[in-house]
């Protein structure tokens, strides 16, 4: 469907006051059949990026910026250490904590984010370093600063107060967002928005941009306002509402696609030919879309469902690969030729990323099919070709038929490129596959720190409207914790009380979607993930009626090696796990037997 057809749609609902009969998509990722597996996408992604941490003698700490495919962290330029990847890092590792409760991953988010508090603070002018070397100190302490270090600094530490809610990380996400407050934030009435860059020392400030602004939603204001409630917050993503929806999305109208993404001081743009003055990135189209989404989920607007909506569609007629699936990386804004960059057509990892979240909110705002086939397709073809199932993580560039540009390699970090998007994308299909998509409740995993005081703890991982879901259970030191309001979505801890909390959220049936996810019924075995894998892998699997299912694990002999399921099961979707750790590398098969079905399929265990 395009715009049209959805409108049209709507229509029906509207005149009839009744669902309209159509055929549901149904989805064929095993990522939103199974949001379950995105857990040990996770989980991989993580360890990877372990490897970039300096725990050699002479370093300080902190983590590498330039890491090869398979982790290996290079020389010189390789150990400086960006802010940026500090604090994605610290975010990707504590994501991976709340998916797989992993308490080690709590321990290295705060190794990244000590060394940001100990090396990155610029004490006499306030606001973070962009760059430091091996040892910790400024690369260049007189370099100008960007609202996108200063924004993209926020966003480790907002996570990890989130998982935490320790006041150390409190005091610092206060500090940073204060200094923007004071010192990127333009208060002219005329001109309102956070400066694009400034100054080492702040004497000088200019322009604007998409960075500066829906980067500031994305890294820690919304999450700011999701945890505290406070009105300044909401107010400062009104803010930045308006300059998306005044400022930003009209200038999409004279482009053959995209929008401008770089303003003068005052909101006002040219075409001259000036860097990348005419580019538009499809990723940053697509983020613009989520964050009004979300922000309509938060406070109902139709113009910004209305904006949303023809952000997306800008992308999906234009900028969209429509039979491989994803979407294509850069344009220019004013031809609305592809920038080949010299290479092949490409597709970029964070942007794929962009291009589900945006399509599952908007299939749960509207209930658009469409929305929904963007997202199955985008998560599938990132998954494939993405994801480096050798050594983890993911590739940064593909062609659009998934294979490597020979000539930008395989690298995994880069100064643009740490543990942030990769984990985050995986974060969400787990959270958005299982509430939106399977309809089943989610699993978060958190380790408070214990205060003095007696608090009530705000729990909004997700900006969804009101009683869209609730806490449907909370779990502590192995026993049922009573002690929390469902509906609101708070959590009561008396003064002295802490320690690994594992909450269950539940969607509640509301809206357009009463029934009936994307997901497909019958009989099922997917691969198993990661794959090759070490030593834990996930193996999901669909039945489609109730009876006895058997799992298990054979060796090339045929000689079986673990029994993973074997009981009486209803029909539905299910994961289970096989821990070869005890087992020597090679090829295994998996057998699945359910009322009558078989399937088997081949595991690489390499150690």
């Amino acid at each position: 469907m395009r715009i049209s057809r959805a409108i049209s749609s709507l229509l029906v609902l509207f005149v009839c006051g009744v669902p309209a009969l159509r055929a549901q998509y149904a989805v064929r990722s095993p990522y939103l059949i199974h949001p379950g597996i995105a857990i040990a996408y996770v989980d991989s992604c993580a360890k990877f990026w372990l490897t970039a941490y300096d725990s050699v003698a002479g370093g300080s700490g902190g983590f590498c910026i330039g890491v090869n495919q398979t982790g290996k962290v290079y020389s010189g330029w390789g150990q400086y250490k960006d802010v940026v990847i500090q604090s994605r890092d610290a975010y990707g590792f504590t994501r991976a904590f709340m998916l797989t409760g992993n308490e080690a991953y709590l321990t290295y988010a705060r190794r990244a984010l000590d060394f940001m508090y100990a090396h990155d603070w610029d004490a006499a002018h306030g606001g973070w370093y962009a760059q430091n070397d091996r040892a910790g100190n400024p690369a260049q302490g007189t370099d100008p600063k960007a609202a996108f270090d200063q924004h993209y600094a926020l966003v480790g530490i907002t996570a990890l107060y989130e998982a935490t809610r320790d006041t150390l990380d409190w005091r610092w996400l206060m500090k940073g967002y204060a200094n923007s407050d004071v010192r990127v934030w333009d208060s002219t009435a005329s001109q309102a928005g956070y400066y694009d860059s400034a100054s080492y020392d702040w004497s000088n400030r200019w322009g604007k941009s998409f960075n500066a602004t829906v980067d500031a939603i994305t890294t820690h204001v919304l999450h700011l306002y999701l945890l505290t409630g406070d009105d300044a917050y909401r107010k400062r993503l009104m803010d930045l509402k308006g300059n998306i929806l005044n400022a930003i999305y009209p200038t999409m109208a004279p482009q053959k696609i995209g929008f401008v993404e770089s303003f003068y001081t005052n909101w006002s743009w040219d075409n001259l030919p000036r860097g990348n003055n005419t580019r538009t990135i499809m990723g940053h189209v697509l983020k613009t879309a989520w964050v009004l989404g979300r922000m309509h989920q938060l406070f109902p607007d139709p113009a910004s469902v209305q904006a949303a909506e023809s952000l997306a569609q800008n992308v999906i007629q234009g900028g969209y690969d429509h039979q491989l699936g994803g979407p294509y990386k850069d344009y220019d804004r004013l031809t609305g030729a592809m920038m080949m960059y010299g290479q092949d057509t490409a597709k970029a990892w964070w942007q794929m990323e962009q291009a589900f979240t945006a399509g599952m909110t908007l299939y749960n705002i509207t209930g658009n099919d469409e929305y929904l086939q963007v997202a199955d397709e985008t998560v599938d073809f990132f998954m494939k070709y993405f994801v480096d199932h050798t050594y983890g993580e993911v590739f940064s560039d593909r062609t659009r038929n998934g294979h490597e540009i020979l000539a930008w390699g395989n690298d995994k970090g880069n100064s643009g490129k740490g543990g942030y998007h990769s984990t985050e994308f995986g974060y969400y299909v787990y959270l958005y596959g299982k509430l939106f998509v399977t309809h089943e409740p989610v699993v978060l995993h958190y380790m408070f720190e214990p205060d003095s005081t007696d608090r009530v703890l705000r729990m909004n991982p997700l900006a969804l409207k009101e009683g869209a879901y609730r806490i449907g259970d909370v779990s502590f030191g192995g026993a049922h914790y009573a002690d929390y309001d469902a509906s609101a979505r708070t959590l009561h801890l008396p003064s002295g009380v802490g320690g690994h909390m594992i909450v269950t959220y539940e969607g509640v049936t509301t809206g357009i979607r009463v029934a009936g996810s994307g997901a497909p019924a019958g009989f099922r075995l997917e691969q198993n993930y990661p794959n090759p894998f070490n030593p834990s892998t996930t193996i999901a699997y669909t039945i489609g009626a109730a009876g006895h299912v058997h799992l298990a694990v054979y060796d090339v002999l045929g000689r079986l090696v673990a029994t993973l399921v074997d009981r009486q099961a209803g029909p539905g979707s299910y994961t289970a796990t096989w821990n070869a750790a005890g087992s020597a590398s090679g090829v295994y098969f998996y057998r699945l037997s359910a009322p009558g079905n078989t399937a088997v399929k081949k595991a690489l265990l390499l150690k």
